[in-house]
């Protein structure tokens, strides 16, 4: 959880997470206890639409050698990330929604 040093100097900051098995883990929670954390359904990544970011910035940051050089290459992804991306998956975010509404919460088998 290597982002959660630079998280503890954002005041009013706020961490979303999926609740995968890694995130609520004893040691990911130690870290999160320090933070503020927005409510979300359980194991839901799909009704994230920074996880589909994450899966962008994961295929374009290559092989970094160390976590300087992986800091710098994510900084420049994002910085030259086309905001046609991020507005996209706020457009579909009505069609993720709906069936986890309708599903009333229970997994929706996406």
């Amino acid at each position: 959880m290597t982002s959660l040093p630079l998280m503890q100097r954002l005041p009013g900051a706020i961490f979303q997470q999926d609740n995968a098995r890694r995130h609520t883990a004893r040691m990911s929670q130690d870290c999160l206890r320090t933070l503020t954390t927005l409510p979300w359904p359980a194991r839901s990544p799909y009704l994230s639409p920074i996880e589909h970011i994450w899966d962008h910035l994961e295929q374009l940051v290559g092989h970094p050698t160390n976590l300087n050089e992986l800091e710098i290459w994510l900084q420049q992804i994002w910085n030259e990330m086309s905001q046609d991306i991020i507005q996209s998956l706020y457009v579909l975010m009505t069609d993720r929604i709906a069936p986890f509404i309708h599903a009333r919460g229970v997994s929706t088998g996406y």
